[in-house]
């Protein structure tokens, strides 16, 4: 029962069957567990949700008592505002801790579930385990997928709201100029998803590369007498640099597609955003839109830029806490060879002292006048 610090061609295989729903219903039963949490943020997030609207339209509602001057408008319209952003920002607060509590939560029992897991193995695992390969899993991979939970619910799905709000508003406004908007949104979700593919692939390789270091440098460290006594300090720096490089190449592959989706992404929002300012232009002078309302509406577009990017980060951080997610549930997959019978009494708990009383022990043979020596 052998276990590696990096997957297996087999465990490869099977991670690759899996797909991102059944990976994160892993975590079901630990997502049960805060569902109430989770349910008060969600309500949190709607009403959250809710004011966006109102901020893409108070832009167009302020563009002509600004250009007539009226002082009396623009302060009842900015009293307006400031209630909107402290009832938003009560909504905001109440998303953003409940969120984390729950995830932290989430994150507490999983790891403890694991180390459960990890006592009820067979000795034989250990034998060949990598002690700094699960510590990695115990620490490291716990917290990326807390945090993934908690970017899920925090920001995620918010943004999926505001986009789906935000969306809707646009259409009522003008539906010519958000189908033109939301013509490159096809080719935009196809780029993503290869690109998130490609980061899963990297972040797997990466968090390999990082559990093999700490494996190593709990090797090291245990043994470091020997490695003095045998003046093998050169050879332990030339191995954990090889590794410390290989794991900085592996990461560096990860940052490089990520950059290179933000910029490809980038461009054809900044494409759509110039085609909506063309149509938009002649619409205005074709009298099919006025000026405030076209204000309200690219008001309405800059509330998408955030939520697009963010959404995009996201995803891109989901498929790499994936390889986290495998990890961890590959540990728990490992079968515990030793188990109590059905019905065997538990061992109640034990109490008192020991006295040794006349114990002796000498050597056999002994010349000594006194051969006992204890």
């Amino acid at each position: 029962m052998a276990s590696e610090s990096t997957f297996s061609r087999e465990s490869f295989a099977r991670s690759a069957s899996l797909t991102w729903r059944s990976r994160y219903q892993y975590l079901s039963p630990f997502l049960k567990q805060q569902r109430l949490t989770i349910v008060l943020a969600r309500g949190c997030t709607v009403g959250f949700t809710a004011f966006w609207p109102a901020l893409a339209w108070l832009p167009g509602q302020l563009a002509d008592p600004i250009g007539t001057g009226d002082l009396g408008a623009i302060a009842q319209l900015a009293g307006v505002g400031a209630i909107i952003f402290v009832v938003r920002g009560v909504f905001q607060f109440g998303q953003d801790s409940l969120m984390a509590k729950a995830a932290l939560a989430i994150a507490r029992d999983l790891r403890v579930s694991v180390y459960d897991h990890l006592q009820k193995l067979s000795l034989d695992y250990f034998e060949a385990a990598k002690a700094g390969d699960i510590a990695y899993r115990l620490t490291g991979d716990v917290d990326r997928v807390g945090d993934a939970i908690n970017k899920l619910f925090h920001q995620f799905v918010p943004c999926v709201l505001q986009l789906i709000v935000v969306l809707t508003y646009m259409i009522v406004l003008n539906w010519q100029l958000t189908l033109v908007s939301l013509i490159i949104a096809p080719l935009m979700a196809v780029l993503i998803g290869w690109f998130g593919e490609r980061l899963l692939d990297f972040a797997r390789s990466s968090q390999g590369r990082v559990s093999n270091l700490a494996a190593m440098v709990t090797e090291v460290i245990g043994g470091m007498r020997l490695v003095r006594a045998f003046a093998a300090e050169s050879y332990e720096l030339r191995r954990f640099t090889e590794e410390a490089d290989a794991g900085r190449l592996a990461k560096y592959r990860a940052e490089r597609a990520k950059a290179m989706q933000f910029v490809v992404v980038g461009f054809l929002q900044a494409m759509s955003v110039l085609l909506l300012f063309w149509l938009g232009g002649w619409q205005i002078s074709q009298r099919q839109l006025t000026g405030a309302g076209f204000i309200s509406y690219v008001a309405a577009v800059a509330l998408l830029i955030d939520p697009i990017s963010i959404t995009t980060s996201n995803y891109n951080e989901f498929k790499e806490s994936q390889a986290s997610v495998d990890r961890l549930f590959q540990l728990l997959r490992e079968p515990v060879l030793v188990r109590d019978r059905p019905g065997a009494p538990s061992l109640p708990p034990i109490a008192g002292t020991v006295t040794y009383d006349q114990v002796t022990f000498a050597y056999p043979n002994s010349s000594a006048p006194n051969p006992s020596v204890l």
